[in-house]
């Protein structure tokens, strides 16, 4: 028979318990019956996302399916915004990546890279995060860290280190913060970008200008400059966490050698993959932030009808899941926004007197930051971005910054396994505990920190003030 934990079947009650608690509680003053069972979903979500006694993309399907039950939306409306395009890019950004690994492109740019620069500790730990972030503008963050994580054990296993290893720790470390700074790059990079983009065009009207919406170049060009200060921070902390112990990496340049060596002349397949990506990025940028789902599902179809992608091949490395926990959380975040909900809980929760709009902003970053290390980043979006649009409008915040700004923090998760597929990969073999990834909190800060230069000088230069009102 099968039997669950106690922690366990308490997380499994409480979702549940509180979601009919919210429900069917007195209506709130200011409150309609469709915005109750909005937030009783979303609460109960929330449980489910922090406590995990599911998989979470099995919470936010249960979520989907309660929105129509409780009375939050129809059943039409919940699925159409189900089946929004963010979930098709999502796919296809995970099916390039795919034809990436497959072909080889992804393991010979790795390789040649470490090959090139693997000198001494010092430049093999900054060579692997400086890869692994690079990787992150062509290929989903998950995949570059599936991809690096091999390579990053067999160099530890061809040198033969310890598990108390300082240099051990940092090149584990090294891949994946470099995977984790790489995914605020840019729409390619991660699916959470899309999922606040999504969410974010829900709240506009549909008579929007075309203006307001945000597109491929201009996410672009919000992102970059935050990704490469955390990059940079990350390499100081990783120096000054991890000295080195002098290790004889000379082993390891010849193991690298022979694999590149292995490897050959380039393959046509694997011209014909970069030619295809980079065409993709092109098409992006020009098609518009309205045509990326669209964009990402033909370049899909072109690489499976040149055979550079079996279908039977691109199922092991799609995350289904992914694509399933993005599908239901936007749903439920659009039904807090449709119903009313989000106003409703700015107006009730938002402190009495004037709260200056940069002090809110750091707070709703921090927020953000320390939730993103519990819970999966999407769920912390669908949480916090539909509110955080309505309370924009109210302390003279841009919307359009805020749809921005909010999955860029979600970004900053240096700290726990359970912040990201390349924590908890690393935490997974062995080498790591808490105590070595402490340290990650100086990177979150830090970038924040200079985050809000960025904010300050260069989003209002590129067409994304953040503050009402600014030029």
């Amino acid at each position: 028979m099968l039997t669950l934990s106690k922690s366990k079947f308490t997380s499994l009650i409480l979702g549940p318990v509180v979601c009919l608690t919210i429900w069917l509680m007195p209506l709130p003053n200011g409150l309609n019956p469709e915005g109750q069972a909005a937030l009783a979903v979303l609460a109960f979500c929330m449980v489910w996302w922090i406590l995990a006694p599911v998989a979470l993309p099995v919470t936010s399907l249960v979520g989907l399916a309660l929105l129509p039950t409780l009375g939050a939306l129809s059943p039409a409306v919940t699925l159409s915004l189900f089946g929004n395009q963010a979930v098709f890019f999502v796919i296809g950004v995970f099916i390039v990546a795919s034809v990436m690994m497959q072909t080889g492109l992804s393991s010979r740019l790795t390789l040649l890279g470490l090959n090139k620069f693997a000198r001494n500790e010092n430049s093999l730990c900054n060579a692997t995060l400086c890869i692994s972030f690079g990787l992150c503008f062509f290929v989903v963050s998950h995949a570059v860290a599936a991809l690096m994580l091999p390579l990053v054990l067999r160099l530890l296993q061809v040198m033969n280190l310890p598990y108390k290893s300082r240099f051990a720790k940092r090149l584990l470390l090294s891949m994946a913060w470099g995977t984790v700074c790489g995914s605020n790059i840019s729409l390619l990079s991660s699916a959470r970008a899309s999922l606040a983009l999504e969410l974010y065009t829900g709240f506009l009207s549909q008579q929007v200008n075309e203006g307001l919406l945000i597109g491929f170049v201009k996410f672009s060009l919000a992102s970059i400059p935050v990704a490469f200060c955390s990059l940079v921070v990350a390499m100081v902390v990783l120096r000054f966490m991890f000295p080195p112990e002098n290790v004889d990496v000379a082993q390891a340049v010849r193991q690298l050698k022979a694999e590149v060596g292995a490897k050959g002349a380039i393959s046509m397949a694997e011209k014909l993959t970069a030619i295809c990506v980079l065409l993709m990025v092109v098409t992006m940028i020009w098609a518009g932030p309205n045509w990326l789902g669209i964009v990402a599902l033909l370049f899909c179809g072109l690489i499976f009808g040149l055979q550079l992608l079996q279908w039977e091949d691109a199922q092991q490395y799609v995350n289904w899941g992914v694509a399933l926990l993005y599908g239901g959380a936007i749903a439920i975040g659009a039904a807090v926004h449709k119903t009313g909900a989000a106003s409703w809980l700015v107006h009730s929760l938002l402190p009495q007197g004037d709260v200056h709009p940069w002090l809110m902003l750091f707070g709703i970053g921090l927020l953000t930051i320390i939730l993103t290390e519990l819970i999966s980043n999407s769920a912390v979006i669908a949480i916090l971005l539909p509110v955080s649009l309505v309370l924009a409008a109210e302390i003279g915040l841009q919307p359009m910054a805020m749809a921005v700004f909010i999955p860029l923090c979600a970004g900053f998760a240096f700290v726990l396994p359970t912040s990201t597929p390349a924590m908890a990969m690393v935490f997974g073999v062995g080498y790591l505990r808490i105590r070595d990834s402490l340290l990650g909190v100086t990177i979150s800060v830090g970038t924040l920190l200079l985050f809000f230069l960025i904010l300050a000088f260069w989003w209002p230069i590129i067409g994304l003030p953040p503050v009402q009102g600014a030029p």
